[in-house]
């Protein structure tokens, strides 16, 4: 099985959320620093992305809460199903291309499809245990440590995203990183 960044995808039937997406939505290009979707305005877009990423922000800071990569569902879910107002800034982190589809739709759809309410379900499980494994990892493990796991898990990250948006991530500043990066080159000469 492919190993995602976004663990909450892991295991979820990704071809039965992208296939209700395209039949629903449409494709559209995003330059880098365009947004999906700003905190604090109505948003009802939910889609996946095709290529490029996606970074979750808070009010355009460096302090990112999260990626969306290629084949991720990407949207300010649930607040998304509701049109109601996004709790993050969903922006482009280099020219990409997402699949989006109106969200408000699939309230009613996961009342009357009973499949598609298992997705949903199963969609909001897998969210929420990913993310009190984030929130722990913030408060358990130093900042080394969650460096040191992020590129175990995915050592690709470095290739796909600038060390400022690794640092944001991690929730330390570029600098730290730095030095985090030295003393483990240090440890292996």
């Amino acid at each position: 099985m492919k190993r995602h960044f976004n663990t909450h995808i892991e295991g979820l039937d990704l071809q039965f959320w992208h296939d209700l997406i395209e039949s629903r939505g449409k494709l559209v290009s995003l330059k880098k620093g365009e947004y999906l979707c700003r905190k604090g305005e109505p948003t009802n877009i939910f889609g996946y992305v095709k290529s490029g990423y996606f970074k979750y922000t808070v009010d355009g800071t460096d302090k990112i809460g999260g990626f969306a990569f290629p084949e991720a569902l990407v949207g300010d879910y649930p607040s998304c199903m509701d049109n109601a107002p996004a709790m993050f800034d969903i922006v482009a982190g280099k020219n990409s291309e997402v699949w989006i589809s109106d969200a408000t739709i699939l309230p009613r759809l996961f009342e009357e499809d009973i499949e598609a309410g298992r997705h949903g379900r199963l969609f909001m499980q897998a969210a929420y245990v990913s993310l009190a494994n984030r929130y722990l990892a913030l408060y358990a493990k130093s900042p080394m440590e969650r460096y040191l796991d992020l590129i175990h898990e995915h050592p690709q990250i470095e290739q796909d995203v600038s060390q400022k948006e690794i640092a944001g991530y991690l929730q330390i500043r570029p600098y730290s990183l730095s030095r985090i990066k030295k003393n483990i080159l240090g440890k292996n000469n």
